[in-house]
C-alpha cells in the first residue's frame, strides 16, 4: 500500500481471498479469533446463552450483543469442533470435584490452588485470569509477576496447568485455562477445587 491506498495487484488478491466465483464471501460482523469462538464452543458444548455469557466476559470491548454478530465465523468454528474433534477429546468439565485427587494434593499444589481462588473474584476477565494462572506459580517460586519465564518456571506452569485440567475435567491438556475457567463460573471452580 502506498500513501494509504491499494494498489492494483494488492486489490485484486483482496478479492480473490475474499471471495469466490460465485461472489464475495459472507463477512462476519465481530471478528474474534477462530480458536477462542473453537474454545467457547467446546466448553459451553454449544448452548447459546452459555457461549454469549462466556464471550461477553472473554472479550468485553467486542460488543457481542448476540451471537448472530459472530456468524459465519462462530458457525465454522462450531463445524470444527464438531466434524474435526473426536468426541472423546472434547471437554467435558466434572459434574462433581475428585474427592480422591483433592486428598492426594501435596501442600503446595493445595496452596496453588488457594491462590487461584483467592484471586478469582478481582481478576474474572480473560486478561485477569490469565495473568492470574501465570502468576500463581511465579509467587510459589518467588519471582516478581512480570519475571521472563526460565525453564523452572515454565515446567512449574506446564504443572500446574496440568493439575488444573485434571481436577476439572479429568484430563491433562484442554482449551485455554482462562476461557475455560470463564465458562465454568467462578462458583462452579470453587465447588470443583474444595482444597
Amino acid at each position: 500500500m502506498t500513501g494509504g491506498a491499494a494498489q492494483p495487484a494488492e486489490s485484486a488478491a483482496y478479492r480473490r481471498a475474499a471471495g469466490t466465483a460465485a461472489g464475495p464471501l459472507p463477512d462476519t460482523p465481530v471478528r474474534l479469533p477462530f480458536g477462542t469462538l473453537a474454545s467457547v464452543y467446546d466448553v459451553t458444548t454449544g448452548q447459546p446463552e452459555q457461549m454469549l455469557r462466556v464471550l461477553r466476559l472473554a472479550v468485553p470491548d467486542a460488543d457481542v450483543e448476540s451471537l448472530d454478530v459472530l456468524r459465519p465465523r462462530l458457525d465454522r468454528a462450531a463445524e470444527w469442533i464438531t466434524t474435526q474433534v473426536p468426541a472423546d477429546q472434547r471437554t467435558e468439565v466434572r459434574a462433581e470435584p475428585d474427592l480422591d485427587a483433592i486428598a492426594a494434593l501435596d501442600e503446595q499444589q493445595r496452596a496453588a490452588i488457594r491462590m487461584l481462588l483467592d484471586g478469582l473474584g478481582e481478576n474474572w476477565t480473560l486478561d485477569g485470569l490469565t495473568t492470574l494462572v501465570y502468576g500463581v506459580p511465579k509467587q510459589l517460586l518467588g519471582v516478581a509477576a512480570d519475571a521472563k519465564p526460565t525453564p523452572e518456571l515454565r515446567t512449574a506452569q506446564r504443572a500446574f496447568f496440568a493439575l488444573l485440567y485434571r481436577l476439572l475435567s479429568g484430563r491433562e491438556t484442554g482449551p485455554r485455562l482462562p476461557t475455560l475457567l470463564l465458562a465454568v463460573g467462578a462458583d462452579r471452580v470453587r465447588q470443583l477445587l474444595p482444597v
